[in-house]
This record gives structure tokens, sequence and C-alpha cells, in this order.
């Protein structure tokens, strides 16, 4: 498929590779740095654009891959699903609830494929995990997510530069971009959340000896699920080169596992008085995007691992846990 990519930074680097994997050609790159535009299109004899629209229009792309900004998904989405293009799109759904239940509207009304890129949603460690809980809902999960923002983004020396993920006003800092992978996790293996209460830190990691500029490097959160369960996530954003922990333990009347995450992807522990030791064996971004393209060839939209409809109980999730931060109250959780 030709493959159009709106966004040159970090990640769509990360998925230009992918494409090039799995057998894609890229069509075109716009983004509004011109130079960094021609950077990622440059090796695969692609053409550049500054804006959507004229991409689009340009390149007439089998399929788009959104890698702007939070704050950008929702204009980039509407111009592709309003050319009936099937689109991958970066976490999170957005910065806003209202872009992001716009988003969701457009998708619905377009009838497109669109995944969006919360990747460990395709791994088959947690489909075994819900098998394991044979339909009982998890009493409790407690998510570990330690390690450095996007590496190729150089977050920490960004500061004060007018990076947008060092802006929290465009990318919510880590509540957003860390802790969102382990809720979208919960609620794949729980369900609908109820409230959340969260508190954050600053300059204990990654930010120690640093000029916060509002961003915090610790953020815990308590998840109350409708089924009755609770969950956790503790984040903590580290200076790179850290060793990293990403697991999530999980617990049910009849089930102790745990999910190790990045980069060993293994489920093990007991369920039903039996020993459980699974494993995965492809990258979750490139098994994403493998689930995307299948389900593009398919005209499937509900084969992708993650629909913008899973998206936005994310985003609703951390939209209420960023204002838990700011009020220290427990904050419900809005309708989707």
């Amino acid at each position: 498929m030709r493959v159009a990519i709106v966004g040159a930074g970090a990640i769509a680097r990360t998925h230009a590779g992918h494409l090039a994997e799995l057998g894609h050609e890229l069509a075109g790159v716009c983004d509004p740095v011109a130079e960094r535009a021609r950077a990622l299109a440059g090796p695969a004899g692609a053409r550049t654009y500054a804006g959507v629209e004229e991409l689009l229009d340009g390149e007439r792309p089998d399929a788009v891959l959104v890698c702007s900004p939070p704050a950008h998904h929702a204009a980039a989405a509407a111009a592709a699903f309003a050319r009936g293009l099937p689109v991958y799109l970066e976490k999170p759904l957005a910065r806003a609830l209202a872009d992001g239940r716009a988003i969701v509207a457009a998708w619905r009304e377009s009838g497109c494929v669109c995944a969006v890129g919360y990747q460990w949603r395709s791994l088959d460690i947690l489909a075994a995990a819900r098998e394991e809980l044979h339909g009982s809902p998890p009493g409790l999960m407690v998510a570990r997510s330690f390690g450095s923002t996007e590496p190729a983004r150089g977050d920490v020396d960004a500061i004060g530069s007018g990076s947008w993920f060092t802006d929290p006003r465009q990318s919510g800092g880590i509540l957003f971009e860390l802790a969102s992978h382990d809720v979208d996790l919960l609620l794949a293996l729980a369900g609908e959340a109820e409230s959340v209460q969260a508190t954050a830190a600053s300059g204990g990691l990654a930010l120690r000896g640093r000029e916060a500029a509002g961003l915090h490097d610790v953020v815990s959160l308590a998840v109350r699920f409708r089924s009755g369960g609770v969950g956790a996530v503790h984040v903590g954003w580290t200076t790179e080169g850290s060793p990293s922990v990403y697991a999530i333990d999980v617990l049910a009347a009849d089930a102790t596992l745990t999910l190790e995450l990045d980069p060993r992807l293994r489920l093990r522990g007991r369920s039903g008085g039996r020993a459980v030791d699974v494993r995965d064996r492809i990258a979750p971004r490139l098994h994403s995007q493998q689930r995307f393209f299948a389900a593009v060839a398919a005209g499937d939209p509900a084969a992708v691992a993650c629909t913008p409809a899973d998206a936005l109980g994310t985003l609703a999730v951390v939209v209420a846990a960023e204002t838990a931060i700011a009020t220290g109250a427990i904050v419900p959780v809005p309708p989707v």
C-alpha cells in the first residue's frame, strides 16, 4: 500500500521503518518543519508537503499514519476520513475529550478502518490473560511503568525549547504519553472505569535538578471500575539509560497473573490451579501495524487492536486523572 505520514517526529521515523519492513511504500510526508519532513521522506524518495490537505490530495494514498502532536489529531483524522481513507492514529487519541469525541463521530460516520497506537492491545499475551480470567473481572490490577519517554525525541534536553512534549498544555506530559498505555490495558481487562484519584510530583527522577515547567516525572493514579475492581497505575519518568520496568499484575478470585511488557512480552502466574507461561515473539508496534493493514485489506474496522472508541474510553480516564491531580478530588470518569 502507498502510505502517507502526517508529522515527521521520532515516532514517525519508527513507523516509517515498519512500513518498509512490511513491504509498504511511503507515499509522502507532511510536517510544518520542512527540514524534518525532508529527513523522513528523502530516504524513501517520497515527496514532502506543508499541510495535511495538500498531502492527501497530492498523493491520494491508500492509508494515512497520523503522528502529529495529540492536539492536532482531530483535524488530520477528519481530513482523512472525509476522503474515505483508513487511518493509523498515534496515541493518545487527542489532548481534549471534545476532540476525541469528534474523532470517534467522524470515524463512525465514515465507516473507515482506524487503529489507535496503543500497541500493547495487539499482544497475544493480553488475549491469553483474558482467557485465563475465565470471565471473572479482576479484583485488583497494579501497573508499573518506569522508563524514559521516546528516546529519539530527547525530551529532557528539550525543556524550554518550545517542544510540544515539554509543554504540558499540548502533550499532557507523562500522564497522557506514558500512563495512558497502562490505563488502556487496564480498561481492556476490566471494562469501563467509574472514577479516578491521582497525584503527581516533579524533580525526583528525570527532572531532578531541572526546571520542571509544569511537567511531572512521577504520576500515580487509582481507578475504580464499574465491574467493582480497582486498578493502580504508577509511572516514573526516568533518565535515559536507566533500567526500565513495564508490567501489570492482575489478581482475580482464581487467578494471579503478571503481564511482563516491553521488552520481554510474557504472561506468567497461575489460573485455576494451573501454571501459566505464555510469550509473545513480535514487537508490539510492528504487530499493531500488521493488524491495521490486515484490517484495511479485509475492509473490517473491528479487526484492529484498538479502535477510536476504545481509545476514547482511555482518554476519558486520563482527562479525569488530570483533574484529580489538580484538585485532589475523586473524579467521576465522564461517559463516552
